[in-house]
């Protein structure tokens, strides 16, 4: 299962990891507390852990939060945001890798409110499970359903095998 040409990363880069899920519900609110379970998802990842975040309605809208936020930049692997990121020369600075629909310099302060962490949810067309693997390259992103992984990497494996490099 892929996602579309439409996720793109924001500077060349590769990454692999279990999905830890987070979805916005999009909402206009004045509630500080709006967000506050997205950051305490984000003290549960591990260096192999990739934040997969769907925001309802957010091709314009990005996680307002990814921007830097430290916690987010050590403790995962990469990101997949199916909506847009922000402070982007930040990012590429620091190095974090990030798949997004797009670059916006808006926030979700404000917008949106948290709707869950480790759920099953649809980013940018393909359903992803926590703990699912998220493979990401200048190809773009896969993910593999946690149970299907030893036959995936066997048939990788085989296919691998046969392949041949191109000689000229």
């Amino acid at each position: 299962m892929y996602l579309s040409h439409r996720m793109r990363s924001i500077f060349p880069t590769r990454f692999a990891g279990f999905a830890l899920t987070v979805a916005l519900k999009k909402e206009t609110n004045h509630d500080s507390e709006a967000l506050k379970g997205m950051l305490a998802a984000i003290d549960q990842g591990a260096p192999n852990s990739v934040y997969v975040m769907v925001v309802e309605d957010g091709a314009d809208m990005p996680d307002g939060r990814l921007d830097g936020n430290g916690d987010v930049c050590s403790n995962f692997s990469g990101a997949v945001i199916d909506g847009g990121v922000r402070d982007v020369a930040y990012l590429q600075k620091i190095g974090f890798p990030v798949y997004a629909l797009g670059i916006v310099p808006s926030t979700s302060i404000g917008h949106y409110r948290f709707a869950g962490s480790n759920i099953r949810v649809v980013c940018d067309g393909v359903e992803v499970h926590p703990a699912d693997i998220v493979v990401a390259d200048p190809d773009g992103v896969v993910v593999v359903p946690r149970a299907l992984a030893p036959k995936v990497l066997a048939l990788a494996q085989e296919m691998d095998s046969r392949s041949t490099p191109c000689t000229r």
